[in-house]
């Protein structure tokens, strides 16, 4: 259980966030924002978000704080049965590895082992319909028991978080519909 402090912190956090995200339209900026306070408020300093690809066979780094400028934005991993990232979405649940040197149960993408990591929790996201978006993951560089009270905050970040992206995928949906359309309007050519 959290001193108060801790679970003041974090209800402070998840106001905060709450807010940024209802007045952003950058899907990037919030899920950056979303990294940054979640590895703040557990004290990592490191976490990332996974975006599940069309193809449904790769979870692409789409934002993450605390990690090497090559992996943000460029690196992919395939989604398979020995994924702890898979086996969080496909099982709809939070999925905690406290040190990764003795798991058995998932394989451990190198690039985080390079990085140092030892312990990760993953937690699905979700937006509306249960329509699976990708994961949320915090990573930390010691072994670590991620308590019942963390993992309900990142839940919590993660239901925040999922219809909120689908807001924003809404609305970058919306501007490349109206975009042709604009164009159309300035050029002269009837629409």
């Amino acid at each position: 259980m959290p001193d108060l402090d801790q679970w003041a912190r974090r209800q402070q956090v998840l106001a905060d966030f709450g807010e940024f995200a209802i007045h952003s339209e950058d899907l990037d900026d919030v899920l950056t924002e979303a990294c940054h306070l979640v590895g703040e408020a557990l004290g990592t300093g490191r976490a990332k978000v996974l975006e599940i690809q069309k193809d449904h066979h790769e979870l692409f780094v789409r934002a993450g704080v605390g990690w090497a400028p090559d992996v943000v934005g460029t690196v992919r991993l395939p989604m398979g049965e020995r994924s702890s990232e898979t086996y969080a979405i496909e099982a709809a649940q939070s999925i905690i590895s406290s040190d990764i040197g003795v798991e058995t149960r998932f394989d451990i993408p190198d690039f985080m082992k390079k990085a140092g990591v030892v312990a990760l929790v993953n937690v699905p996201i979700f937006m509306p319909g249960q329509r699976a978006y990708g994961i949320l993951q915090v990573d930390d560089t010691k072994p670590r028991d991620f308590g019942d009270d963390e993992i309900q905050f990142l839940r919590t970040y993660a239901m925040i978080l999922g219809p909120v992206i689908d807001r924003l995928h809404l609305v970058e949906e919306r501007a490349r519909r109206e975009s042709p359309a604009r164009e159309r309007g300035t050029t002269g050519v009837p629409a």
